[in-house]
């Protein structure tokens, strides 16, 4: 029995002391991989970071340009069953005068009695009637023509389909 606790004795404290490094080196192993993906997440957070920033400062820089910017679209509505119009808007930023409008020819009769619109708001429309005849083609220009904040003459066309 005592030959029995003598290498008990003997080994027990190589047993401990070869477990115990083992275990160190298992966890060091494993605490160095942790620290490598942290890392490496810390860096593709920092990146996502910065693209944000990157995207939220041009939208803000989007919202300014639009805010500052004019732009007057003309788009066909249909009233009723039969009657149609052609709605000028003032889709930009700021305020618009002088709002007319040109169209092409054809067989159709488009009324300009509002024009020129001496003022539009940002938001804001006004309606002309325009009158389609047998054969009129689907599909037509109108352009707008107005005088934004700054005092320059702006125009857009604006394909019409109806």
């Amino acid at each position: 029995m005592s030959a029995a606790l003598s290498l008990v004795a003997t080994w027990a404290p190589i047993v401990i002391s070869a477990t115990s490094l083992i275990l160190t080196g298992f966890f060091s192993i494993r605490s160095y991989r942790l620290d490598k993906s942290d890392k490496e997440q810390s860096a593709e957070l920092r990146r996502i970071k910065k693209q944000l920033s990157e995207l939220q400062l041009q939208e803000a820089q989007e919202d300014a340009a639009a805010k500052t910017s004019s732009k007057v679209e003309a788009h066909h509505v249909l009233v009723g069953l039969k009657k149609h119009r052609i709605r000028i808007a003032n889709v930009g930023g700021t305020v618009v005068t002088d709002v007319t409008t040109t169209c092409d020819d054809g067989p159709y009769f488009y009324s300009r009695d509002k024009e020129p619109f001496e003022r539009l708001e940002p938001g804001e429309s006004f309606d002309q009637a325009v009158f389609f005849a047998d054969g009129s083609p689907s599909k037509f220009t109108i352009t707008t023509h107005w005088r934004d904040a700054d005092g320059k003459e702006r125009s857009r066309d604006n394909i019409i389909t109806w």
